[in-house]
């Protein structure tokens, strides 16, 4: 939660001229719901499901059209069975968006619509649960500082630094926009 993945996978695709796709977007679009809605209604089991089914569509459909895409994760959807896997396989590299924890619990804060953002303790839980799933990532970007900032150094580093024949990257992040 609050990492950056919008504000960063926006202005990155833009610089790659690349399409951005938030599956969190993908996935309200699907349901019909907001992702609150989601988590209200139907529970997180559902919301995994359509999750996981919006994750193979997007990269589906960027293959087919062979564009070169920026996908931008909710922060449970690396910590799932099988998607680090997935995208392994997929040979899709994933950029982990991490800041310090009080950075991230302050981004939150005043960010509304997250289902899983319930107070700083449930907070600290939840990221100490998923971390681990984080660090599996291929590279690992200090999202704390000004977002062009960000976006420089994923392209020094990942993009010139060897991704340079791909034509998808997925922009993870530890906590995503919405909670989840």
């Amino acid at each position: 939660m609050g990492s950056g993945k919008t504000t960063v996978g926006t202005l990155l695709a833009r610089q790659l001229a690349w399409r951005f796709v938030d599956l969190d977007a993908r996935i309200e679009e699907a349901s019909g719901l907001s992702i609150p809605e989601i988590f209200e209604r139907l529970g997180e089991t559902a919301f995994r499901q359509i999750e996981a089914e919006q994750l193979r569509a997007a990269l589906g459909r960027a293959t087919e059209l062979g564009e070169g895409t920026v996908l931008a994760l909710g922060g449970g959807t690396y910590a799932q069975a099988g998607c680090s896997e997935f995208l392994r396989a997929a040979g899709v590299p994933v950029l982990w968006l991490d800041a310090p924890l009080e950075t991230l619990l302050a981004r939150c804060m005043i960010m509304p619509g997250r289902p899983l953002f319930k107070d700083e303790a449930s907070f600290r839980v939840l990221h100490a649960q998923r971390l681990p799933f984080y660090q599996q990532a291929d590279h690992r970007v200090d999202s704390s500082g000004e977002t062009s900032a960000v976006v420089a150094e994923i392209l020094r580093r990942v993009i010139a630094g060897g991704a340079e024949g791909e034509t998808h990257l997925v922009v993870e992040n530890p906590q995503s926009s919405r909670g989840h």
